[in-house]
């Protein structure tokens, strides 16, 4: 299989990802630079590879079996229980455009991994491909604030799926 790590900072999921599935090929994607450099030097996996968001490998990139995308879409700032907007330009525009970008590199029955997220996956427009994937452990009590498309704060304290399976296109008109 072809995993992607996004937003792999220096690699530390990238690497876990290999040893748990040895003949997978993981490609991590950072726009951070520095970030990359750090996995460079520490990469000795030849089934290891690691790209630039901004990259013509990256925009390349589909029909990939699984992606990560696990404390990615969030920002530090919104942190405080007290916020009643999502903090700075990090909208939930930015995130749904984020999502999709990702959803049209991944094949139908491929897995989406997401978690940590100041926004819900189920409330973006591709969400409608997908449902749930049937596991323990699937769902998880978040303490964290959560915000909805208006990027209004909607709770603190939920429950939300973190792993997905995108449905064949022919189920969806």
């Amino acid at each position: 299989p072809t995993i992607r790590s996004f937003g792999c900072a220096t690699g530390e999921e990238a690497f876990s990802l290999v040893e748990a599935v040895p003949n997978a090929t993981i490609i991590g994607v950072d726009i951070n630079r520095w970030c990359l450099r750090q996995c460079a030097k520490q990469n000795r996996n030849p089934h290891i590879r690691f790209l630039h968001t901004g990259s013509s490998e990256f925009a390349a990139l589909v029909n990939l079996d699984a992606i990560f995308a696990i404390a990615v879409f969030q920002r530090s700032q919104n942190r405080n229980h007290t916020a009643p907007l999502a903090h700075g330009n990090f909208t939930f525009a930015k995130f749904e455009q984020e999502i999709a970008r990702l959803d049209a590199k991944l094949k139908p029955g491929g897995l989406f991994f997401i978690d940590h997220s100041d926004f819900r996956f189920e409330d973006t427009a591709v969400a409608a491909r997908y449902t749930p994937l049937d596991c323990e452990g699937n769902q998880f009590l978040h303490d964290r604030p959560l915000f909805g498309r208006d990027n209004k704060l909607i709770t603190t304290q939920y429950t939300l799926h973190r792993a997905f399976v995108k449905q064949s296109a022919s189920r969806h008109p």
